[in-house]
């Protein structure tokens, strides 16, 4: 099946295969980078921590599982700010504002202030305050608040006027998306190419007990169906990681940076295509229960380390 009509594993919901195998698809429409011949293994962060001056935590399957706290997250990030270590977090988690995400994580037991937390929806919004003023159809939660992107903006939801009257999207989350939102979408760009804006580049996130299918997958698919202008904001795009560097200086050497995450073509290509070090958990994401030896080899995509948990 050609990736431009991939219906089919998007309504019934990606897994660990399917999911790489879709992100080996796109592969020409992410960022490059060199990386490491072979992965040191590491019980965990402090195993490592001589050789790393800042450590950057994906959320999702790092430091969380959908609504829960990964046990002994909280007190490894402590640990690694007892002994000096600057900690952020790198979420491709775009649904809520930036106020939302720091209580989150207050609620999770972390202690990151709000300047330590960087999203993608921050993302998108410093990339669509340079364009000129637009009609913005979102893609969304009905509590998504797109208010602070200070945009015209209409939620798209059954309406096919709504989509019409857009002149670009903006794309947060799938949460309350479906196949009739989805036909619509295509409808849309069956009479007319529209910019897209994309800011939660993730194929899928990892639930408690399942994986969800995030925008990511509409973005690729859009891109590739229509040939049409989509741009991704977020793990593994380059304007997220330019938020960590402006808060940490030119002095940092980026080699000490370390992106730690459980996907290999967010986090790992992400961080490897920035001079960073990464760092692969296993456990908890993408890859818990799987071995990551096969993924690594066939994608050439390979970390600095990797670890079980944090």
């Amino acid at each position: 099946m050609p990736l431009s009509d991939h219906y089919g594993v998007y309504y019934e919901g990606f897994n660990a295969d399917s999911a790489f195998e879709f992100y080996q698809a796109v592969r020409e429409s992410l960022p490059v980078a060199t990386f490491p011949h072979i992965s040191q293994r590491a019980s965990g962060l402090l195993q490592i921590a001589d050789d790393i001056d800042v450590f950057v935590f994906d959320a999702y399957g790092v430091l969380n599982v959908g609504s829960t706290p990964i046990a002994g997250a909280t007190d490894a990030v402590a640990a690694l700010r007892d002994m000096g270590k600057k900690v952020f977090v790198l979420t491709n988690s775009a649904t809520f504002p930036a106020h939302r995400n720091f209580e989150k994580f207050q609620k999770f037991g972390f202690d990151f202030a709000p300047k330590e937390i960087i999203s993608s929806r921050m993302g998108a919004q410093q990339f669509i305050a340079t364009l000129p003023p637009l009609r913005w159809g979102v893609m969304g939660m009905t509590d998504s608040a797109p208010q602070d992107f200070d945009l015209e903006t209409r939620m798209l939801r059954d309406n096919p006027a709504d989509y019409d009257w857009a002149e670009a999207f903006l794309l947060l989350s799938t949460w309350e998306w479906n196949v009739e939102r989805q036909r619509l979408l295509d409808c849309a760009y069956e009479k007319q190419l529209k910019l897209m804006v994309v800011a939660n580049p993730d194929v899928i996130a990892p639930l408690e007990a399942a994986f969800s299918t995030e925008p990511g997958f509409v973005g690729h698919r859009i891109a590739k169906r229509f040939d049409a202008e989509v741009v991704f904001h977020g793990k593994p795009f380059p304007s997220v990681f330019d938020m960590v560097m402006q808060r940490l200086g030119p002095q940092q050497p980026r080699s000490r940076i370390a992106m730690v995450g459980d996907t290999l073509h967010t986090d790992i290509l992400g961080g490897a295509a920035q001079g960073w070090s990464t760092v692969l958990v296993s456990d908890h994401g993408l890859f818990r229960g799987r071995d990551t030896a096969s993924p690594i080899a066939e994608s050439q995509i390979v970390p600095t380390y990797i670890v079980p948990q944090i």
